[in-house]
C-alpha cells in the first residue's frame, strides 16, 4: 500500500478559454431499466445506461471487462447522470478516449441511474441496498446480442455519495455473489466504517481510493487512513493485488468532479493491462 500526492495538470480551457464541443461518441449506448417492483422495494429503482466501444462491436460473442459506475447524490434527479446526463463529465467519454488511444483494451461501461428522492437525496444513505448482481444481471441481458461480459474483470468505481454508505452503493457492491476484481472509490465521504469495509474485502480485489481536499476538506481522513491500514495489515491483499490511498491535488476549476477522470485515467491502464503491459494496439 502506497499513499501518493499527485498534482493533476489542468486543461486548457480552463485557463479561460472556451472549452470546445464534445467530438461525436464512437459506438452504442444502451438504455434499460429496473422498476424494484418484483422484490417489493421500487425505491431501489435505477434506469440503467451501457455504452459499448465501436472496436466491441464487431465481435459480439467476445468478453469485455465491464465498468459498473455508481454516482453520488442526485437532488435534481437527472436521468443518466455522468453518462450524458448532467454536466459533471460523462464516463463513456472517458473510458472512450482511452480505448482510442490505445491505454486499455475495450471496456463495456455501464451504470445505475436513480431519480427516486429518497435513494439519492443524503450522503450517508445513498443507493439503499443497491444490487450489484442484479444490475450485472439487467446489464448482460441488455447487452445480449451486442457484446459479452468478461466476468473475471468487473470493476466498480462509486464517486461522491455513491461511495458514502456501507449498506447500499459500493458498499455492497462489493459484498455480493459477483465476484468484483477492483472497487475505486473516488472522492466520497471517506468514512471510517466505509473504511474499514473496503480494507476487509477479498484478498484478491484491488482497492483504490483517491480523494482532494481542494473543496472537500471537512473530512475524517485521519480516520480514515487509520481504520484502513490496520485493516489491510490484518487482512493483507494476495500477490498483485492493490491497497491504495492517493490524495490528488486537481488544478481544475472543479476538483471533486474532475476526480472521476483522473481517477479512472490514471488506473484503469494498471488495472487492465494485459500480460503486465498497459500497451494495447489502437484501434
Amino acid at each position: 500500500m502506497t499513499f501518493v500526492l499527485v498534482l493533476a495538470a489542468s486543461p486548457a480551457w480552463a485557463k479561460g478559454k472556451k472549452k470546445p464541443p464534445p467530438p461525436p461518441l464512437q459506438g452504442k449506448t444502451i438504455d434499460y431499466a429496473w422498476d424494484g417492483k418484483d422484490i417489493g422495494h421500487p425505491e431501489r429503482a435505477w434506469l440503467g445506461r451501457a455504452f459499448v466501444h465501436q472496436t466491441a462491436l464487431a465481435d459480439a460473442s467476445a468478453k469485455r471487462p465491464l465498468l459498473v459506475f455508481i454516482h453520488g447524490l442526485n437532488k435534481e434527479r437527472i436521468k443518466y447522470r455522468w453518462m450524458g446526463g448532467g454536466n459533471e463529465g460523462d464516463v463513456r467519454r472517458i473510458v472512450a478516449a482511452l480505448v482510442e488511444a490505445g491505454k486499455i483494451p475495450p471496456v463495456i461501461v455501464a451504470a445505475p441511474s436513480s431519480i427516486v428522492p429518497s435513494a439519492v437525496t443524503n450522503a450517508v444513505t445513498s443507493w439503499p441496498a443497491f444490487d450489484l448482481d442484479r444490475f450485472v444481471e439487467e446489464t448482460r441481458k441488455a447487452l445480449d446480442g451486442t457484446t459479452g461480459i468478461d466476468s473475471s474483470r468487473i470493476l466498480v468505481a462509486a464517486h461522491s455519495g455513491g461511495g458514502c454508505n456501507t449498506r447500499g452503493g459500493i458498499g455492497t457492491a462489493i459484498g455480493g455473489k459477483t465476484k468484483v476484481f477492483a472497487a475505486l472509490s473516488i472522492d466520497t465521504c471517506m468514512l471510517p466504517d466505509m473504511a474499514k469495509l473496503l480494507a476487509s474485502g477479498r484478498p484478491d480485489m484491488h482497492v483504490i481510493v483517491s480523494w482532494q481536499t481542494l473543496s472537500w476538506a471537512k473530512r475524517p481522513f485521519g480516520g480514515f487512513r487509520s481504520v484502513f491500514t490496520k485493516g489491510v495489515a490484518a487482512n493483507p491483499a494476495a500477490a498483485g493485488f492493490l491497497r491504495e490511498l492517493e490524495h490528488v491535488r486537481p488544478r481544475e476549476p472543479m476538483p471533486h468532479d474532475a476526480m472521476v477522470g483522473l481517477t479512472l485515467d490514471r488506473w484503469l491502464p494498471t488495472l487492465l493491462a494485459q500480460g503486465g503491459s498497459t500497451s494495447w494496439p489502437k484501434p
